[in-house]
């Protein structure tokens, strides 16, 4: 994961993405959220006590770029559209989008943003996405999401090949990624709870891809013990990290000589 909070800084961010590539790993990765509400309701996914550890106060030829993940509360077809396809086309086609339907609630109000009926809004951009890497004008009329007849441009080199990943836990995003040909991203849980995941995905649609967050703390280091477990439990995209420190660059080029 590229550092994106906590105060990253051009030459932290360039020198994880120019180790990653260097070292041979397969794509660079970061998250997205636009503010961090000063409070909210204690929901965080990815915590026992649903509070995250973060608070309110290309320089590559080769490696990938994605981003894990794109709370939709936070953007809007259309503009997530036309933001995917210029990183597209400026990595001649190497970026993969991940796509959540957001937990943040406040994010999306603080926005002005819809936050109803998420996972229905998920599945319609999806379908307004590929429309507008693939035609040159369309439009789109679903229940939530409603778009009239225009063209998005500059449209991506991968056009409708490039990579979607769903993010979020339970039944829906397993559904919502299976049935849109999708891959399913997993954050901060076991391997154990992973390869439950992945088998609930191929069981809707064989060979779906699988992605998990392989974890470190700022004081651990508990890579040693994650790898080998992710990839029996079926996972096809580790993503590595994190460190916001100055010893993130030695902390790949450990992961790298020991997995790679």
């Amino acid at each position: 994961m590229l550092p994106s909070y906590i105060r990253p800084s051009r030459e932290t961010v360039l020198g994880v993405a120019r180790t990653a590539e260097r070292l041979g790993f397969d794509s660079v990765w970061t998250n997205s959220h636009t503010v961090v509400p000063a409070s909210f309701k204690p929901r965080y996914p990815y915590s026992e006590d649903g509070i995250p550890s973060w608070n309110a106060k290309a320089a590559t030829e080769r490696v990938r770029l994605g981003v894990a993940v794109v709370p939709l509360i936070i953007t809007d077809p259309i503009t997530l559209a036309k933001q995917a396809a210029t990183v597209d086309l400026l990595s001649n086609g190497r970026f993969e989008l991940g796509l959540g339907a957001g937990w943040l609630v406040e994010e999306g109000q603080a926005l002005g943003h819809p936050t109803d009926h998420r996972q229905a809004r998920l599945e319609e951009t999806i379908d307004v996405l590929r429309l507008a890497w693939t035609r040159p004008t369309f439009s789109y009329d679903g229940r939530f999401v409603k778009v009239p007849e225009v063209g998005v441009h500059p449209q991506p080199p991968q056009g409708e090949r490039l990579p979607l990943w769903i993010g979020g836990q339970g039944d829906e995003a397993v559904r919502i990624a299976a049935a849109h040909g999708a891959g399913l991203f997993i954050w901060l849980q076991t391997a154990e709870r992973v390869a439950e995941y992945g088998r609930s995905l191929r069981a809707l649609r064989p060979g779906a891809p699988l992605a998990a967050c392989v974890w470190t703390s700022q004081d651990e280091r508990l890579w040693d013990g994650q790898v080998e477990p992710m990839e029996r439990a079926g996972v096809d995209l580790m993503v590595i990290g994190r460190r916001y420190d100055e010893r993130q660059v030695s902390e790949i080029e450990r992961f790298a000589s020991v997995f790679l």
